[in-house]
């Protein structure tokens, strides 16, 4: 190589005729370079659509003879161009990956990567892992890591010129000791200098001359010094501006379209950007001329496909904005320091960027900013003016929070004041204050909380704020006209004061010695003054704060009318669950006192709960507090808080004034959102986790009575679980409505609410322990009733030894098969969790002994049976066949569609009742009409419609038509023209023949077979 390509590396060739560089061959450099660069995408990173080899190089250091003036050539020293040239050649260096460092992948940060930048379990890491859906598992992992290293490969770069090896971007040792191998002759403070700006092109601190310094001296001669600020700006810029065809700029995959891989990889391929060239300045009659400053870049662009222009023009948006902040960090760096290095670029022109077959215009989103401001203030957005007050409140406390992050929250304040003379609300609080950049960027930015903003996440990664959607001062022209807000920081020399009169004006900023403001709010602090309309109703601030506000983590006072502070809030949801009990009644006052009532508080990963429990003295047992309902204040009584604050104020795990007595709060980075109004907790993900968390300790109370009862107040284990189900049942009540059933369920199907025997061995079960067994068996009968009210009152025993006993041998007694001894029709909920996952599959009655035995299979196989709710199927009336020892009707009556094992059953016995439900036995009067739609060639199983409204109708004839307990049966010719409607509404009538239906349902004394038959409760009525 005679000479370098470009005339930067010429005039960077010259560092070597100085001391601090004279070991140091550029020439050499860039030839191991071109080596190292070309290993980029061999592996298959980087390899379909980016270029980031000496070429990528060359076409970056050629941009610099157009990007800098010629008068700022003349003053770059030699120092300078070797630093601008070797940020160049090493700043993408990081790209490299290694076989042996993807195979160590999961050694480093790429899982934590993965889980809170790429695929979190928000909307932006759900809507990014849709987009992967296309990719196969290989490709997904490929690329996912390629993120990873995209992401951290300006830190990884800079780890391998200072010699730090650190896994947690990804170990390349190797790589490492070439890139010290090379860079070893140069000075010490140069090459952390180098290292710096090669990470820059990743970073937001270029303003900051401490870290960029304007004159780095490597040696005793001027010529070896260099200005750092701006060979890191220059290499941001030349990064930024090499979109074209050759490859693709570097930067986090969240610049794109939106954190969109698609658009990524359709911009690649198509390699669709042909130049980035200046554009001629204006004179001042706005011609053309070369004469003329020039501050405009332009982009030539030619696409066939949306994506990727989509992708370009989204990317050009961030590249915009960086290059007008280049320009200015400069500009204030020249007149800061005396010195004259000019960097003119401030925009880019995209008119020249086209996509074949759309329209050349493009078009944006417009927003009516008086509408939206109108919809943020107004109540279409919040519907109730005490949230104001609660705005500022957690505005306050999570300024609190964050001044006093790394110290005690104690010492943190808020202060609510409110004169109803003068009609002035308060909020003041010691938290952090505002800077002026606080103030324009996000406290007067509709929508843009600065807790949200990436660079404060980044200095603080572990502070989770209440407030997250930068509404809050928006909220306060509700009720107020006239808004003041007064900040101190202790960064910034003067306080600040603003005074708002319209949400659609415009505001001015005073400043003030901090010695001439209340003096509580110096060295930080907040207050905001609301003076409000006459025609807003401020009711009770007190409770009103008291609602909102339940663990502030910090001191929160409300004075009304200079009277005497009243301190708000709690330091645990067991402190303010018991306050809000005691408040709510003298009894429940007392029954606290008197440890009649306790409160159960439990911590668990992100969510702190607590519930109220009352002693039972005559079953010795600590049963569920039920919430009293829709009373009075019930809006402070329970609920869920999310960061301390009150959400919701249905118990948790409801959605109605009933269930259990409960607080709780959940918190941490894993919290559940809210909607805007704060009036409800988002369906998320998020939120289902708090929600299983809250099932999940009601269950442990379930279960640690249950446990209780036996080993330490020494009740039988019949008893215990017997009264597990009791426990259980506040969840089923009518009044009960679950956030999400199946989540109950789910929990409770752990809780042991059975009673299993087998081989002569009593134990509890739950729901998911049944269903580790095949099949079980169950017995009904008056003497198994009887007996398993004998084990309830006995510590120990069995059904096989009592029977054993009462038998008077053991010659007779087959216990081998495991035998559920829970009767069904005494708890609806128990009921159900069995009845969901188990069918029966064979019937065995025994008129001598008076009891059936039933074998019961899983309903994961074949099902055996069609059913029908007469409820549900409009069938009310029929329902009322009131079962006199559960006390429950016979809502569900089941026909066989398969073969159903059965014996001893006789010809007038048509089904058999199973605790409150109807079952019909094969060769029922009806069985036929059955076998004939199972017999035609598109059957379709149990679920068959024509099956379906067969069920429903002989429902109706074995209802009507049955004596049952000596009651007459219901005339079937009163039935029949209801039948025939529904039939022709359901396109059913040609089906069924009628007559043959009416004569099988009145063919004679039809029963169901009962084992409490033979049990007398009285005489009967009829």
């Amino acid at each position: 190589m005679n000479s370098f390509p470009s005339l930067a590396e010429q005039k960077a060739e010259q560092a070597s005729n100085y001391a601090a560089f004279g070991g140091f061959s550029l020439r050499q450099a860039r030839k191991e370079l071109e080596e190292l660069l070309g290993k980029i995408g061999q592996l298959g990173f980087f390899d379909q659509y980016t270029k980031h080899d000496i070429s990528h190089i060359d076409a970056m250091l050629e941009k610099l003879d157009w990007l800098i003036p010629d008068e700022t050539k003349e003053r770059l020293t030699p120092a300078d161009w070797l630093l601008i040239v070797l940020s160049a050649y090493f700043h993408d260096l990081g790209m490299l990956v290694t076989k042996d460092e993807y195979d160590k992948r999961y050694e480093s940060e790429f899982e934590k990567f993965q889980d809170d930048v790429l695929l979190t379990n928000d909307a932006d890491g759900r809507d990014y892992a849709a987009r992967l859906t296309g990719l196969s598992n290989e490709e997904r992992e490929r690329f996912l890591y390629q993120e990873f290293v995209r992401e951290n490969h300006a830190l990884r770069v800079k780890n391998w010129i200072l010699g730090v090896d650190s896994p947690t971007a990804g170990a390349c040792t190797v790589v490492m000791g070439e890139v010290q191998r090379i860079l070893a002759p140069l000075e010490p403070v140069f090459r952390d200098d180098l290292a710096q700006v090669c990470e820059s092109h990743h970073l937001e601190d270029l303003y900051d001359t401490k870290i960029y310094p304007v004159q780095q001296y490597y040696g005793n001669n001027s010529q070896e010094s260099a200005n750092v600020q701006y060979a890191a700006i220059l290499l941001r810029t030349i990064d930024l501006l090499h979109v074209t065809r050759d490859r693709t700029p570097s930067i986090t995959f969240r610049v794109l379209n939106p954190s969109d891989p698609i658009s990524q990889v359709e911009w690649a391929k198509q390699m669709a950007v042909r130049a980035v060239k200046p554009v001629w300045g204006l004179d001042a009659e706005g011609n053309k001329s070369a004469a003329a400053p020039r501050d405009t870049v332009a982009v030539f662009a030619k696409f066939t496909d949306g994506d990727g222009f989509f992708g370009l023009t989204s990317y050009l948006r961030f590249a915009a904005k960086q290059l007008r902040q280049n320009h200015d960090w400069i500009q204030r760096s020249n007149l800061a320091n005396g010195i004259d290095y000019q960097f003119p670029w401030k925009y880019i022109d995209t008119s020249r960027i086209e996509a074949k077959g759309f329209l050349t215009q493009t078009f944006q989103f417009s927003l009516d900013q008086t509408k939206v401001l109108d919809l943020l203030t107004g109540h279409t957005l919040y519907n109730d003016s005490d949230v104001v007050l609660r705005e500022l409140i957690q505005n306050s406390i999570d300024a609190v929070r964050l001044q006093h992050e790394d110290k005690s929250r104690s010492t943190g304040k808020v202060w609510v004041r409110w004169d109803s003379s003068s009609r002035t609300l308060e909020v003041r609080d010691n938290g952090s204050g505002m800077t002026q950049a606080i103030i324009e960027n996000n406290l007067l930015k509709a929508g843009s909380s600065r807790y949200q903003d990436a660079e404060f996440r980044k200095k603080h990664p572990t502070f989770n704020p209440i407030s997250r959607f930068g509404i809050g001062v928006l909220s306060t022209f509700m009720v107020a006209d006239e808004v003041e807000i007064l900040t101190c920081h202790p960064k910034e020399d003067e306080a600040r004061q603003m005074s708002l009169r319209s949400v659609h004006g415009e505001y001015l900023v005073r400043t003030l010695s901090k010695t001439d403001i209340d003096q509580d709010l110096v060295p930080h602090g907040t207050c905001v003054r609301l003076k409000i309309r006459p025609s807003a109703d401020v009711k009770d601030v007190v409770r009103i704060t008291q609602k909102w506000i339940v663990l502030p983590e910090c001191e929160v006072t409300v004075d009304v009318d200079s009277g005497n502070p009243v301190r708000v809030g709690f330091k645990s949801v067991g402190d303010a669950l018991r306050d809000a009990i005691s408040q709510y009644s003298t009894d429940l006052h007392e029954r606290l006192d008197n440890r009649k009532i306790k409160i159960v508080e439990k911590n668990l990963e992100g969510l702190s709960i607590a519930y109220a429990v009352r002693w039972n003295e005559y079953f010795n047992e600590w049963t569920f507090l039920p919430f009293p309902g829709p009373m009075r204040h019930v809006d402070s009584l329970a609920g869920t808080c999310v960061g301390g604050i009150r959400v919701e104020s249905y118990p948790p795990g409801f959605r109605r004034a009933s269930g259990v007595w409960a607080l709780a709060n959940a918190w941490g980075p894993h919290a559940p959102r809210t909607n805007v109004a704060r009036s409800a907790i988002d369906a998320t993900p998020e939120f289902a986790r708090v929600v299983e968390q809250v099932y999940s300790a009601y269950c442990d109370h379930i279960r640690e009575e249950i446990e209780e009862l036996q080993s330490v107040r020494s009740h039988s284990l019949t008893w215990a679980t017997g009264e597990g189900a009791i426990i259980s049942g506040i969840f089923s009540t009518p009044d009960a409505l679950p956030v999400s059933p199946p989540s109950l369920r789910q929990s409770l199907s752990k809780v042991p609410l059975f009673l299993l025997e087998q081989g002569g061995t009593r134990k509890q079960a739950s729901a998911d322990d049944l269903l580790e067994f095949d099949a079980l068996w169950m017995t009904e009968s008056a003497v198994m009733e009887h007996v398993e009210y004998l084990l309830r009152e006995l510590p120990g025993g069995s059904r096989t030894s009592v029977m054993k006993v009462l038998a008077g041998t053991e010659e007779n007694w087959d216990d081998s098969e495991p035998v559920i001894c829970t009767r069904l029709g005494r708890d609806s909920h128990v009921d159900e969790f069995f009845l969901s996952s188990w069918q029966i599959a064979e019937m065995r009655a025994n008129k001598e002994e008076r009891r059936c035995d039933f074998k019961w299979v899983k309903q994961d196989g074949i099902p055996l049976w069609s059913s029908v709710d007469l409820v549900e199927a409009g069938l009310e009336r029929l329902s009322t066949d009131q079962d006199r020892y559960t006390r429950q009707r016979s809502h569900l009556v089941h026909i066989p569609v398969e073969n159903i094992s059965v014996s001893g059953f006789t010809e007038k016995e048509v089904g058999v009742r199973v605790g409150s439900e109807l079952y019909l036995i094969p060769g029922h009067p009806w069985a036929s009409m059955v076998d004939g739609i199972k017999g035609k060639p598109d059957w379709r199983g149990p679920n068959d419609e024509r099956i379906v409204a067969l069920s429903w109708m002989i429902s109706v004839a074995a209802t009507s038509s049955v004596r049952d307990y000596g009651r007459p049966a219901l005339p079937l010719s009163e039935l029949l023209d209801d039948l025939r409607i529904r039939a022709r509404r359901f396109d059913i009538s040609h089906l069924f023949n009628f007559e043959d239906f009416a004569a099988a349902a009145t063919s004679g004394r039809l029963e169901f077979f009962d084992t409490r038959r033979w049990q007398r409760w009285g005489s009967p009525t009829w």
